[in-house]
């Protein structure tokens, strides 16, 4: 018998997390049929990871001059949205418009997407992009280099 073996396996991620944020989503949702209204309404936390991902070039340059050199960066993206805890959840049925299963998923879905729209929303990436450059910035003053930043677009 060949050995399949995948327990214990370790795969690796080339990411940096810089920044890390917690944020609140909210997602209602309502259906209107023949004047019967059901309603989902989810509340959720997320934890927002932004950082940068190593598979894309960066590279540091000495120079032109002495005590010189440039960073050039990819810029920070969103690494990871997880939520955190169970959700907060509350439906209501229609006399004869009922939730359902598919509805719940549904709207599960929605606001996982609303958890990501609002993550790239919420200043987490120009954090991260302050917090690299003052890092590097002072690892570089420690040894008396004057460095440039410079960000790429991936």
């Amino acid at each position: 018998f060949p050995s399949h073996d995948t327990w214990g396996q370790t795969s690796a991620k080339n990411q940096i997390v810089v920044a890390e944020k917690k944020i609140e989503v909210e997602y209602d949702w309502e259906h209107v049929w023949l004047g019967s209204h059901k309603v989902i309404r989810l509340r959720q936390a997320y934890r927002v990871k932004a950082g940068f991902d190593l598979e894309k070039p960066f590279w540091i340059e000495m120079g032109p001059g002495t005590g010189q050199a440039t960073a050039c960066l990819p810029f920070p993206e969103i690494l990871a949205v997880s939520p955190e805890g169970a959700p907060v959840y509350a439906d209501d049925d229609g006399w004869w418009n009922k939730v359902t299963d598919q509805d719940r998923a549904s709207a599960l879905g929605r606001l996982a997407e609303e958890a990501r729209h609002k993550a790239s929303q919420s200043g987490i990436l120009r954090e991260a992009e302050e917090m690299t450059g003052s890092r590097l910035t002072d690892l570089a003053r420690a040894k008396d280099i004057r460095l440039k930043l410079d960000y790429r677009q991936p």
